[in-house]
């Protein structure tokens, strides 16, 4: 027998925690131990290849135009300003898996509705930047709290 079975505690009811942000109200499902780490998985895993075409290929569509001692251009990647845009795709990637994780998290209001297939072009979509990291980080001092002070230590 579960031993929330044994308390006869609500799991549901026990793993949602809530938080607002601009005066609107979000649920957040925090995830077990087991699922954080499969996020953590996902996000440190992303396929970063479309990413980077994204980012590179108009960087090399334009080599010509773009000639300047701040650009270097090697066999795979192009460097601006001492910048790797390869790592720049890759920590963009998993920026938006990051994002798109999170925010399947939050509990949908719609009776039956579900985040599983939600991607992150929906999120953007709808939110700008700035309010998806903001989204991100609320959801993250939900789901752990003590986080942020334990950062600031």
């Amino acid at each position: 027998m579960k031993l929330s079975e044994l308390l006869k505690v609500n799991q549901e009811t026990l793993r949602t925690r809530s938080f607002t942000l601009a005066g609107q109200k979000f649920k957040v499902r925090v995830p077990l131990a087991i699922e954080l780490e499969a996020i953590n998985k996902r996000v440190s895993e992303v396929d970063v290849e479309a990413k980077t075409k994204e980012l590179i290929e108009p960087l090399m569509q334009k080599k010509k135009d773009l000639q300047s001692e701040n650009i270097v251009y090697t066999k795979d990647d192009v460097i601006v300003d001492g910048r790797s845009t390869k790592e720049l795709a890759k920590m963009s990637a998993q920026t938006e898996q990051r994002i798109l994780e999170m925010v399947k998290l939050l509990v949908p209001e719609m009776e039956g509705a579900s985040m599983d297939a939600l991607t992150y072009q929906e999120i953007n979509d709808e939110f700008p930047f700035p309010v998806q990291l903001e989204l991100m980080k609320k959801i993250a001092e939900v789901i752990s709290p003590g986080y942020e002070e334990a950062r600031k230590n």
